[in-house]
């Protein structure tokens, strides 16, 4: 058995097709055939079947279980290739998701020049779950993301960095801005500018609305946080975004939740439990680390 034979098998497994799969990888069909052949020598059982050279190919139970473990250990392998070509060199692969980026990522910079290592470091910032995938699949070393409650993975080394408490951001001329605390109750009919959907904030928002049992009154979706300030300073509705995130302008107030219905945004820094980081790496790893103590 070899890594090719296993490859050739589960794309064909995937397409039902020996043409397809041949063409594929530009073998011919005899090769493809030869490699199914010498899968079912080495286990001693069939994995394919055919009624006839026009039937559609099926797969045997245990041609189903070696798909599925081949598949996962293919997977493997691309990621043992990628990090042991990664091991010697210089360059940290960083990820920051998009709330994460913009409360951390300065001071990042900041710290890293002052060690002189940002020529060493590249970025990606993106959202949080395409984030983590990245970094599974071994294309980033560690990720700073946000979620609203702490992570917890079998496959990931997960330390909290630091908490944030979400708040209405409030024009001053809107009468919440005189409130102490917000309640979700005082959102009714209210206008709201809210982040894109699976956006923290966003979530944030549905969650408590539906606790509060309240139907938000959603007029424009902004990008980024600091449309929502913008917006808000224009008086056109409210919107909530975690605390730190924006600079706040005068016509714009934050106005934080009511005690019993806040909610707080954990920054949080992973890196994979399967990862050997060199030296260089792991002194990045631990300045990320560093920079909530600053």
């Amino acid at each position: 058995m070899n890594e090719r034979d296993l490859k050739y098998f589960c794309y064909l497994v995937e397409t039902g097709n020996y043409t397809e799969t041949a063409e594929h990888f530009r073998v011919t069909q005899p090769a493809i055939s030869a490699a199914l052949k010498r899968l079912e020598t080495d286990y001693a059982i069939t994995l394919l079947t055919q009624r006839n050279h026009r039937a559609k190919l099926e797969t045997t139970p245990a041609g189903r279980v070696l798909y599925v473990k081949a598949t996962h250990l293919i997977k493997e392998l691309a990621q043992v290739e990628l990090e042991v070509q990664h091991a010697n060199e210089t360059q940290v692969r960083l990820g920051f998701s998009n709330v994460a980026g913009g409360i951390w990522l300065p001071r990042v910079i900041k710290r890293f020049i002052k060690y002189q290592l940002l020529d060493q470091v590249t970025t990606t910032v993106a959202d949080s779950e395409p984030l983590l995938t990245q970094l599974r699949d071994g294309k980033l070393d560690a990720a700073v993301f946000s979620t609203l409650v702490p992570e917890k993975s079998s496959d990931l080394r997960v330390t909290t960095l630091e908490e944030h408490a979400l708040s209405f951001l409030v024009n001053v001329n809107n009468p919440l801005s005189r409130l102490a605390t917000l309640h979700v109750a005082d959102l009714k009919d209210v206008p709201i500018v809210a982040r894109p959907k699976h956006a923290l904030p966003r979530t944030a928002l549905e969650r408590l609305c539906r606790q509060g049992r309240v139907r938000p009154n959603i007029i424009y979706e902004a990008p980024t946080n600091a449309l929502v300030e913008g917006l808000v300073a224009q008086n056109v509705g409210v919107g909530l975004v975690i605390k730190d995130s924006v600079v706040l302008r005068d016509q714009v107030v934050s106005v934080p939740l009511a005690p019993r219905e806040q909610l707080d945004c954990y920054m949080q820094l992973a890196v994979r439990r399967s990862f050997l980081p060199n030296a260089q790496q792991q002194r990045c790893i631990e300045l990320l680390k560093d920079v909530r103590r600053r």
